[in-house]
């Protein structure tokens, strides 16, 4: 239920607490994120994501079908009025589109990532995508929507710690991080759980002895490692490989593909060649 008053003034506790979730760092400590826009709090709902309060704007959320963005929802969750100056407090972007909700992080620990029966032909088997080096959480984010799309089982994230639950993380994963797991892991842990899944790893390179995606077995528990665009993968990734697979370009000036991009081709490559199967 709406309360019957707004709240107007950013000395509120709620207000306070809910803005520090802008940071990442308050985010970590809290287990907390920010659902900012009726799609983004309606896709928390349907994936069954625990809405710790709700913070709506009716001027803003004039254009809106408040009672659609909100179906589903736990009638127990705390709702509140707010003005626009404290909805833009709140807000991570420029235009808020009135509507904001306080949601706990789904966890996923690695050892509890449900593994699938592997049949006999490989379809159906485990798809991973190693993001190794991704730095901007709207380039995650990306490689997680393609990754939700393709049926990854979950989204390796190595290198420098990125927090999918950056407001642009999830809006360029369409909230794909809302259900696809995205765990941040070192270089040797995600080669070693690789390993032990039994999970062949395919590295994409330029070296010359890179097969052409399109020739090489994606089918199976695979996992498809995507590296930085200015140094590619290193040794480790390199030396761990059981593939390695290069995308040809055409084009006089560009040597390679975006990493989202460059995701998407080898993904659905896999994607393809597993539907072949069926």
């Amino acid at each position: 239920m709406m309360n019957d008053k707004p709240i107007t003034s950013a000395a509120n506790p709620r207000i306070k607490s809910a803005v520090k979730l802008r940071k990442s760092r308050d985010r970590r400590r809290s287990g907390m994120f920010i659902a900012e826009g009726p799609r983004e709090v309606s896709r928390a709902i349907s994936a069954g994501l625990d809405l710790m309060e709700v913070f709506y704007c009716p001027d803003v959320m004039a254009d809106y079908d408040t009672r659609a963005a909100l179906y589903g929802m736990d009638e127990q969750t705390p709702t509140f009025t707010v003005t626009q100056p404290l909805l833009k407090m709140l807000a991570y972007r420029d235009a808020p589109e009135g509507l904001i909700a306080v949601v706990r992080q789904p966890l996923w620990p690695l050892e509890e990532i449900p593994m699938p029966e592997v049949q006999a032909d490989g379809v159906g088997a485990s798809l991973y995508l190693v993001a190794v080096g991704t730095q901007k959480p709207g380039n995650l984010g990306a490689m997680a929507r393609t990754a939700e799309a393709a049926g990854c089982r979950a989204v390796l994230a190595c290198g420098t710690p990125v927090d999918a639950f950056n407001p642009n993380a999830i809006r360029a994963s369409t909230c794909a991080v809302y259900t696809l797991p995205v765990i941040n892991l070192t270089d040797p842990q995600a080669v070693n759980f690789l390993r032990e899944q039994g999970i062949r790893i395919a590295a994409t390179t330029p070296a010359p002895d890179a097969n052409t995606y399109t020739d090489a077995d994606l089918t199976g528990p695979l996992a498809i490692v995507i590296g930085p665009e200015d140094t590619g993968l290193s040794d480790t990734w390199i030396d761990a490989s059981d593939l390695r697979l290069a995308i040809p370009t055409l084009g006089q000036t560009v040597d390679s593909l975006n990493a989202a991009n460059a995701a998407a081709v080898v993904l659905f490559e896999s994607v393809r060649q597993r539907m072949d199967r069926v």
